[in-house]
Parts: structure tokens; sequence; C-alpha cells
């Protein structure tokens, strides 16, 4: 009977021995989550802006380094300024500043000097907020802000793709 058990005792240690080589001393390197593609505000931008003043048709050169976001931004200049005696052959068109956080921005689309007369202040812009942006669309609020004078005083939407 002793033998018997000897037996099983040698089987089961034996079978111990397998899994522990089954499982072994070598370490497997866990597989390293598939990064996400950087997206970033850089590159160029077109699309349309809505409001009462500033609407139609737009563009934007962006360029973000790190949270840092410059550019330049161009639209055709709008019927309803022109009839307020802004120059109807130039174009609104400005620098861009901000930053940028995650998939959002804040920006700020400055005017060239020339349209601070029909503006009231050569510091009158739009803030502009991204809520979102992606490798292909960006869609923002924006408003006039507070160095525009009346009657340049709006708001709406921009929806851009590249």
């Amino acid at each position: 009977m002793m033998f018997r058990s000897n037996r099983l005792g040698l089987v089961a240690v034996l079978g111990l021995a397998l899994v522990a080589i089954a499982c072994g001393d070598e370490e497997v390197a866990p597989t390293a989550p598939t990064p996400m593609p950087d997206v970033t505000l850089t590159g160029a931008w077109t699309g349309a802006f809505t409001g009462t003043f500033v609407s139609g048709d737009g563009q934007a050169m962006l360029m973000q380094d790190g949270s840092t976001v410059t550019g330049e931004w161009s639209a055709p200049m709008p019927q309803a300024l022109v009839l307020l005696g802004a120059p109807a052959n130039v174009d609104l068109e400005g620098p861009v500043t901000g930053s940028v956080s995650g998939t959002t921005a804040m920006l700020e689309f400055g005017f060239l000097e020339v349209f601070a007369p029909y503006f009231g202040s050569p510091d009158c812009g739009l803030d502009v907020d991204v809520s979102s942006f992606d490798q292909t669309s960006l869609e923002a609020t924006w408003n006039t802000n507070d160095s525009c004078m009346p009657p340049i005083v709006d708001m709406g939407t921009i929806s851009f793709t590249r």
C-alpha cells in the first residue's frame, strides 16, 4: 500500500513541477497601448463664420507649438461692414494667438491695424472658444472682444475643416 501512496505523491509533485515549468520564469512584456495620434491645430483650416457682421467663408493657417497657438486668419469683407464704411476691396484678416488644451482652445483672432478706424480700436478682435477639434474638423463659438466699439459687437460660430 505504501508503494501506491508514494506513487500518488510522486505524481502530484511531478504535476506541480510541470505547472511551474509551464508558467516558467520567462517574463512576458505587457503589450503597450496603441498610441493615439497627436492631434494639433497646426494646418490650413477653411470653412464658415456665422454672425451678423463677420459672416461667410473664412480660413486660418495655424501653428501649434506645445500649448501655444499662433497664425493668421482671413475672411472676405462682409457686406454689413461695408455698409458701415469698411473698404469692400480688403479682406478681414489678422494674427491669431492663443493656447490649446487637449482638443479645445482659447484663441484671439485679431484685426490688422487698417481696421481700427472702423472697429473703434486697434485691439478689437474676436475671442474664439474652440469647443472641439480633431484631424479634420474644428468647431468654435466667437464674440467680439471688449475693445470693439458698437456697432461692431457681434457673436457667432466657426465651422472649419482641413
